[in-house]
């Protein structure tokens, strides 16, 4: 019963909107405020980041901070 309640939200969800997203003149301005990040979401260029693992382990034995490692496999953008 879950399963097929999830089925019909799910379709139901995915039916609902019926015109393509469109870009036109009349719709640019639009579109360009919907995907420039906000300062917010720009929050994280502000961190000085250290470019190689080695520089941030020294600092962070210096500084006695823990150290964030962040790896990844597979292309930047997830187009894998």
């Amino acid at each position: 019963m879950k399963r097929l309640s999830l089925l019909v939200i799910f379709l139901i969800g995915c039916t609902n909107n019926k015109q393509p997203f469109q870009l036109t003149e009349d719709t640019y301005e639009m579109w360009q405020e919907f995907i420039t990040p906000t300062k917010s979401e720009l929050a994280w260029a502000q961190i000085p980041w250290r470019t190689t693992f080695y520089d941030g382990l020294i600092e962070s034995d210096i500084e006695q901070k823990p150290l964030l490692l962040w790896a990844m496999n597979g292309h930047p953008l997830g187009c894998t």
